[in-house]
């Protein structure tokens, strides 16, 4: 089985945590929730198919941000890391119910682009179930 979606909107990476306080009370929280937690939603909604990946999977994701007007480099290799958008996208599938867990992914391929008019900012993403090796 094969699943592919695209979520339009700006990547947010899964950022770093803070700790709050407020009380007597301490907890952990992202400290970019403010833009973590609507693109989680966007992801959760896009990758809600009614199917759930339960065994390992192949992930590919290509991230499109947008480029800056005075930025002349080919590709965007400053932040967001590309890790932390994976991590990002990958908590907002199993929120939507398509994967059972992220330990699920056994291969990923993850790219980061510059968006342009044919391909928005946003990130599409293939899923796909391993298949044994020969």
């Amino acid at each position: 089985m094969t699943t592919t979606f695209r979520v339009d909107g700006i990547p947010a990476p899964k950022g770093s945590k803070t700790i709050a306080k407020g009380g007597g009370k301490v907890w952990l929280r992202d400290s970019n929730a403010g833009v973590l937690k609507p693109w989680r939603a966007k992801v959760a909604a896009a990758s809600d198919f009614g199917v759930t990946y339960s065994g390992p999977v192949f992930v590919a994701a290509v991230f499109y941000l947008p480029k800056p007007k005075t930025v002349r480099r080919f590709f965007p290799s400053v932040k967001p890391d590309l890790d932390k958008l994976f991590r990002a996208l990958g908590d907002g599938r199993t929120d939507g119910g398509l994967l059972a867990d992220d330990a699920l992914i056994v291969s990923q391929f993850i790219h980061k682009r510059y968006a342009s008019e044919r391909n928005p900012a946003g990130v599409r993403v293939l899923v796909m179930e391993a298949g044994e090796e020969t």
